[in-house]
């Protein structure tokens, strides 16, 4: 199963199954943004040296960029949507959707969502939307798309909002803040490496920003920075010839040994052993 939309503005959407997906972006960096719907047994995928089980009733978000390893799955009651910025601009349409920053962009783990049983039916119509208007392509096929979409983004914010804070309902003004500052890091982590930074451009304290980022998920934010660089350096140490001079300076690392201090703190080896582990 495979359905694809694409127009001459480049756009594209589609809708598959998991062995097709895999496929097409195996051990190459995602270059849509995914969000994979499980509905049968559970299956596991391996991403960015990671390994996840996205249960029944599950919904994962991938965010472009990672490097999908495996997809191991039992049956074919899943669905994988993925689509590119063309298609549908997340920073464009963040003021209706709300989800760069919460579903995809710089985050502290996978946002793995459950559907909730009253959710259940509502989600398998929505998919089957999808694939009906596969079956009518016209003009508006695009527009229909993009509202099914749209819905189905809304619906997993909500959820997000729900599952993934310590607090069941956090303040809308506190999430809003946290995910603006992620899908801040995921746009500049190459260039901007210091709380104050980002702060700056949210009109914040680093202090605003500390306290909320623990009152809702524990993390910090020098941590959401340093951590989205390493992922960024492990990608180009296992995937690329680059040398770590040069995987320094990509990163905005005007010494190679601020790069490697960096690196080693987070990981516990260095870049160089890292590398050799492979």
């Amino acid at each position: 199963m495979e359905y694809n939309y694409q127009d001459a503005m480049r756009a594209h959407f589609s809708i598959l199954s998991a062995k097709e997906w895999q496929k097409e972006v195996i051990e190459k960096p995602l270059s849509m943004y995914t969000i994979v719907v499980n509905f049968g047994q559970p299956m596991e995928i391996q991403i960015d040296f990671e390994s996840y089980v996205i249960e029944t009733n599950k919904i994962c978000c991938l965010t472009p960029g990672g490097y999908l390893k495996s997809v191991d799955c039992k049956d074919e009651n899943h669905f994988i949507i993925d689509f590119n910025q063309m298609f549908y601009c997340l920073e464009l349409h963040d003021a209706d959707l709300s989800c760069n920053g919460l579903l995809f962009g710089a985050l502290p783990s996978l946002p793995i969502l459950d559907i909730c049983s009253s959710q259940i039916q509502p989600f398998r119509i929505l998919i089957e939307s999808f694939l009906a208007e596969f079956q009518s392509p016209d003009a508006n096929q695009g527009d229909m798309l993009r509202l099914l979409l749209k819905r189905m983004i809304i619906v997993c914010v909500r959820m997000a909002r729900e599952q993934l804070f310590y607090s069941s309902v956090p303040p809308l003004e506190e999430t809003d803040l946290l995910r603006s500052y992620q899908a801040l890091v995921e746009k500049y982590y190459k260039s901007k490496h210091k709380v104050f930074d980002y702060a700056e451009l949210l009109f914040k304290s680093p202090k605003t920003l500390a306290n909320t980022f623990n009152k809702l998920n524990g993390h910090t934010p020098l941590q959401i920075i340093q951590e989205r660089i390493v992922l960024e350096a492990k990608r180009m140490i296992y995937y690329t010839d680059k040398t770590i001079k040069e995987i320094s300076f990509e990163l905005g690392f005007d010494e190679p040994s601020h790069f490697s201090r960096l690196f080693k703190k987070v990981t516990g080896d260095s870049p160089l052993k890292y590398r050799s582990l492979f």
